[in-house]
């Protein structure tokens, strides 16, 4: 009897050790899911505790010149010019004409000037036709270039010529003269005329355009 009470007693304690090792990895897994749910909620508020920093202010000053588009920003001068020597003049008759552009800007610019040439009716080497009046000697220093001409064969109407200056000029700055004087041709018949050459000139800024003929395009010179 004794013997069947201890086997008994040791069946039954062999069961509470079972259900103790049983117990124990579900104690266990437990333990063991509430570190990683704190593992993770500790990286999640890593996440958001990052360092952060700021650099230093750079101060990049810069300031803009003056102008408005259309404004007067140039001179034609011409020193050698004197009307009185340009009356009742003579086929092969020269007169000294110097224009030439000083800029008022505060920029590089690219200089152009036209010219209109008055034309009547004449006979030069036994041809009557249409000629201009008077022939200028153009581009005399090399530092023009032609951008357009138009010459006119109406007789009263002006033949129209467009020279650019193949130098940028400077701020304050400026050019050579587009021709230093202007002759009448050799005509043997003429009508009389009381006209006059009439000069104007356009400028652009040189920032942005890199050349004399992208300058001229942008003006409609071309």
């Amino acid at each position: 009897m004794m013997s069947r009470n201890k086997e008994m007693m040791e069946g039954k304690c062999s069961q509470g050790n079972l259900g103790k090792r049983n117990l124990n990895p579900k104690k266990w897994n437990k333990v063991k899911a509430g570190v990683i749910a704190g593992a993770m909620a500790l990286s999640v508020f890593g996440a958001y505790s990052a360092f952060t920093s700021v650099t230093d202010t750079k101060v990049n000053t810069f300031n803009i010149v003056a102008g408005e588009d259309g404004a007067q920003t140039g001179t034609i001068v011409e020193p050698s010019w004197d009307e009185d020597n340009a009356k009742n003049m003579l086929p092969r008759k020269t007169v000294a004409k110097d224009p030439k552009v000083v800029s008022d800007a505060e920029y590089e610019t690219w200089v152009f000037l036209t010219v209109d040439v008055p034309t009547f009716q004449a006979t030069l080497n036994g041809t009557a036709d249409v000629y201009d009046a008077v022939t200028p000697n153009f581009n005399a220093d090399g530092k023009w270039t032609l951008i357009k001409s138009e010459k006119s064969s109406t007789a009263g109407t002006d033949s129209r010529y467009i020279y650019g200056y193949k130098d940028k000029v400077a701020a304050k700055g400026e050019t050579s003269s587009l021709f230093t004087e202007f002759t009448v041709p050799d005509f043997t018949k003429t009508e009389a005329l009381k006209d006059s050459i009439d000069i104007s000139g356009r400028m652009i800024q040189t920032e942005g355009y890199a050349t004399l003929a992208e300058a001229a395009a942008v003006l409609g010179l071309d």
